[in-house]
């Protein structure tokens, strides 16, 4: 009994740290961690970091509900969610800033496509 109690208590530890830091947080984690990145970023004034955060607040929101629904509609409600986060962005963000977060993004996307590539491998 005590072995199967200490082999549940790793298992549980071991998922638990390999989630992604993103993972473990709830949605007012996850918009704060992420308007602090744009601040540093970005350069965002008061004014915006305020605005940012909101949004990122509803996107993290919404994308929690985007997990309850079923595997086959979630892809294009996803992609729905993030679209609007993107709109109110742009609205909030000078065009230089918008632009920025956007090469920024996609250099993130291609390191973390290369390191899969190499786990691949």
């Amino acid at each position: 009994m005590k072995l199967i109690l200490t082999t549940l208590a790793l298992a549980i530890t071991v998922g638990t740290m390999a989630q992604r830091p993103d993972q473990a947080k709830d949605p007012a984690e996850k918009a704060k961690h992420k308007t602090e990145r744009l601040v540093k970023e970005l350069g965002l004034d008061a004014a915006q970091q305020e605005q940012v955060e909101a949004i990122y607040l509803d996107h993290a929101k919404a994308m929690e509900q985007v997990k309850s629904i079923s595997e086959q509609d979630r892809p294009g409600r996803a992609e729905a969610v993030k679209t609007g986060r993107d709109n109110r962005l742009k609205e909030v963000l000078t065009a230089e800033q918008f632009q920025q977060m956007m090469d920024l993004r996609e250099q993130r996307k291609e390191k973390k496509d290369q390191q899969r590539d190499k786990s691949n491998d």
